[in-house]
């Protein structure tokens, strides 16, 4: 069964900063426990600029990590030959 794959972009105040960092390791082992991944990236040049990529097996493992009780806008695997 394809993966899928939910990727938000997140503006992160320098007052917000450090409560935002110390919350990601809980939301990767959450991640983790669903057999899902969470990966968090930061802008280069914008501080305080980051993507959050959450992958999971299925959209309802994906809305259930994220929080959302909807289905997220979500991306399918692609398998090729």
């Amino acid at each position: 069964m394809p993966r899928t794959l939910s990727m938000q972009e997140r503006r992160v105040s320098d007052a917000e900063r450090a409560d935002y960092l110390a919350a990601l390791s809980a939301r990767s082992e959450s991640a983790s426990a669903a057999q899902a991944h969470f990966w968090v990236f930061e802008h280069a040049m914008e501080a305080g600029r980051f993507l959050e990529f959450t992958e999971a097996a299925d959209a309802a493992t994906l809305a259930q990590l994220l929080g959302t009780g909807n289905v997220p806008d979500h991306w399918r695997e692609v398998r090729g030959g």
